[in-house]
């Protein structure tokens, strides 16, 4: 498609030849799943909407600039989307410069707004956001899951053992993934991010091979085979519903993950997390490892991700 051929044809159809030439693909080129196709997908087109309602008569969305996201950020901040959202939105915009050649053009967030604060989302956690810190038994609550869905009590089961996020949880393959003292994580990851988790508990050892045991094969995952894996996902928080997992409860599968590394972070550091009541570290290099271990073994390579979880 030529230039002028897009241009002709409004700033839909340029949008539309552009997400379908760049939007199947992840930033380290792997594929992109369906979720994040869909969401780059609306932000894009609503924001490029906008645009239009605001006064910017776009002929072609390969003509965007920065003084457009500036409008864009403005608007948003006056409509009082969260600090998340906009971020997020900015984000997207950004890799979709990157796709029509203009790199580097969005500047970080806090160059479009006067109070940093509007952009600016805090990851310190203020409280235990784990289900024992809302006065839930896990493990009592899996049990009710496994009589609704076993395999969904099992994805429960290894991210709260284990760290895993729900897609990798769904796409883990426990026979290829036991190392002996490790786990291997590699389907499912975040931005296709491999890591391996230690096994600090006995508990995990036995959550490991109850999912070995839990499969029909060497090569099979949690989920069913049967299931796609955007309806393996649907069924999964259908299941969460009915069992009484939901926001309102204090309780959402992320919390697992909450449950893991306020555990892992004790086990490394010999004292609970901050969040959890813990001291104040006498030495310091024992708190910074500690958490660094925790990042990697939630798949993050940058130790202030563990404020989200641990607190400060």
């Amino acid at each position: 498609m030529t230039g002028n051929a897009t241009m002709s044809g409004g700033w839909r159809k340029s949008l539309t030849a552009i997400l379908k030439l760049h939007n199947g693909k992840r930033i380290d080129g792997e594929k992109a799943s369906d979720d994040t196709r869909r969401k780059r997908g609306q932000v894009l087109m609503l924001g490029f909407r906008q645009l239009r309602e605001l006064g910017c008569k776009l002929k072609d969305v390969r003509q965007f600039k920065g003084r457009h996201m500036r409008i864009l950020v403005d608007h948003w901040v006056a409509e009082g989307l969260s600090a998340s959202v906009i971020q997020n939105r900015i984000s997207i915009f950004r890799s979709f410069c990157g796709w029509i050649g203009k790199p580097g053009m969005i500047l970080p967030s806090v160059h479009y707004v006067t109070d940093p604060k509007r952009v600016t989302r805090s990851s310190i956690a203020s409280r235990d956001h784990s289900w024992s810190a809302q006065g839930v038994d896990p493990v009592q609550v899996m049990d009710q899951v496994r009589q609704i869905e076993p395999w969904v009590a099992m994805a429960l089961i290894l991210q709260w053992a284990l760290g895993l996020r729900v897609r990798e949880s769904l796409m883990f393959r426990p026979w290829l993934a036991d190392l002996g003292q490790l786990v291997d994580v590699t389907r499912g990851t975040k931005g296709g991010r491999q890591r391996t988790i230690k096994m600090t508990e006995s508990r995990q050892r036995a959550v490991l091979d109850e999912a070995k045991a839990f499969v029909s094969g060497k090569d099979a995952s949690i989920a069913p085979v049967a299931l796609t894996l955007k309806q393996a996902k649907n069924r999964f928080y259908t299941v969460l519903r009915q069992a009484g997992i939901t926001k309102q409860r204090g309780m959402t599968a992320h919390g697992l993950r909450h449950e893991f590394a306020n555990a892992y972070f004790e086990a490394m550091a010999g004292y609970a997390s901050p969040v959890r009541g813990g001291p104040k570290p006498v030495d310091k290099a024992v708190e910074r490892h500690a958490r660094l271990e925790v990042a990697e073994s939630l798949g993050h390579s940058r130790e202030s991700i563990t404020t989200h979880y641990l607190g400060r």
